[in-house]
């Protein structure tokens, strides 16, 4: 009988001890997330900005005061300073955007909500929206100095990019990858003529979000749509894109910003 009590205290205490433990760790304070940078955040003390927006579903070409051309995606935000003519060359970027970066003594900066870019002249192409957790970098001709825009607990070395290199990178999981492409893409995307082949919804999703720089959500049963064999646009826009091939797919679509919604 005693034995039996001994063993009994023994898993009260044991049990006692898992309880205090677990409570213990319930009141842990939570691991820091990866700080989130907002346009505000990332603009210099100070310094007055103009703002640029890009139409939702088109493009919109910018010449910055040094003759730096910048292509708006849609749904794009560029903010410059004021003193950019007099070497502040420094941007901001909310969204998606081609720049062609005019040599020049002062190099040129471009940052966003995830990463930040410095080069003197070349030409590449930033996708970060504030509102997106992924970023993606594609370097056409140069050279870059491509990093992230906020401290990482992890990694904050920048890479070095070429032509035909590119970065990948995630916020939320605090991660950023050099990979390859293939420029002939962004040289495709430049001449804006969109060929659609052999693409089911899934696959048109994916091209109008990399063709648009917005983001796609599917509704519905699309699995009985027809497979596009072949659909060519020539300087066209979403609205455009969308109601050609929602006769041909059978959705019904809505855009809301960057943002577009098939409906099956």
């Amino acid at each position: 009988m005693k034995k039996s009590r001994t063993w009994l205290y023994a898993l009260i205490l044991v049990a006692l001890g898992v309880i205090v433990l677990l409570t213990w760790k319930l009141r842990e304070p939570a691991s820091p997330k990866t700080p989130v940078n907002t346009i505000a955040d990332l603009k210099a003390p100070g310094v007055q900005y103009q703002q640029h927006e890009g139409k939702t579903g088109s493009r919109t070409e910018i010449t910055l005061p040094d003759s730096t051309t910048v292509i708006l995606n849609s749904a794009s935000t560029l903010h410059v300073p004021a003193d950019y003519a007099s070497g502040n060359r420094s941007v901001i970027l909310d969204g998606d955007a081609f720049f062609d970066v005019k040599p020049g003594k002062d190099s040129f900066t471009v940052t966003s909500a995830i990463l930040k870019a410095t080069v003197l002249g070349t030409s590449f192409r930033m996708r970060s929206f504030t509102s997106q957790q992924g970023a993606t970098y594609y370097q056409l001709k140069g050279s870059s100095r491509v990093g992230k825009s906020y401290h990482s607990s992890t990694d904050n070395q920048p890479e070095v990019l070429e032509r035909g290199q590119m970065v990948l990178a995630n916020r939320e999981i605090d991660l950023m990858e050099k990979e390859t492409y293939h420029p002939e893409e962004l040289e495709t995307w430049l001449s804006d003529i969109l060929r659609i082949q052999n693409a089911n919804p899934m696959a048109v999703s994916r091209i109008l979000e990399d063709w648009f720089g917005v983001e796609v959500e599917m509704r519905g049963d699309a699995s009985k749509a027809r497979v596009i064999t072949e659909a060519l646009f020539f300087n066209a826009s979403l609205d455009d894109v969308l109601s050609n091939l929602s006769d041909q797919q059978g959705f019904k679509y809505k855009v809301d910003k960057n943002k577009v919604i098939l409906n099956f």
